[in-house]
């Protein structure tokens, strides 16, 4: 849950809350559900299928896979991509790395 709010207060910089409705597909994982939850906390509605009305949808993916000791998480959206590395310990996580941007078209 520390990284899901890390990263998402990170999405919030570049993608404010209000500009859109998140479209994230529930896969059970508990970052998933971390995400989902912080994602909410921050302001945004967030929805698992693409029937809405006429909001617009942002489509938000997510990684998060272990190497060499640390934790990458990455967002990813049609139009930006947030990285980080994290240490994980038992109280928690922590940035491992600075942000990385990567913005498209």
């Amino acid at each position: 849950s520390a990284i899901a709010g890390d990263m998402v207060s990170r999405l919030a910089e570049q993608v404010g809350p209000g500009t859109g409705t998140i479209l994230l597909k529930p896969d059970g994982s508990p970052f998933g559900s971390a995400l989902e939850a912080s994602l909410k906390v921050w302001g945004y509605a967030v929805v698992s299928d693409q029937k809405t009305d006429k909001e617009k949808l942002i489509p938000l993916a997510y990684v998060i896979d272990n190497f060499e000791g640390q934790v990458l998480a990455r967002l990813s959206t049609g139009t930006i991509d947030l990285g980080r590395a994290y240490d994980a310990t038992a109280a928690g996580a922590k940035p491992a790395s600075p942000l990385s941007i990567m913005r498209r078209g």
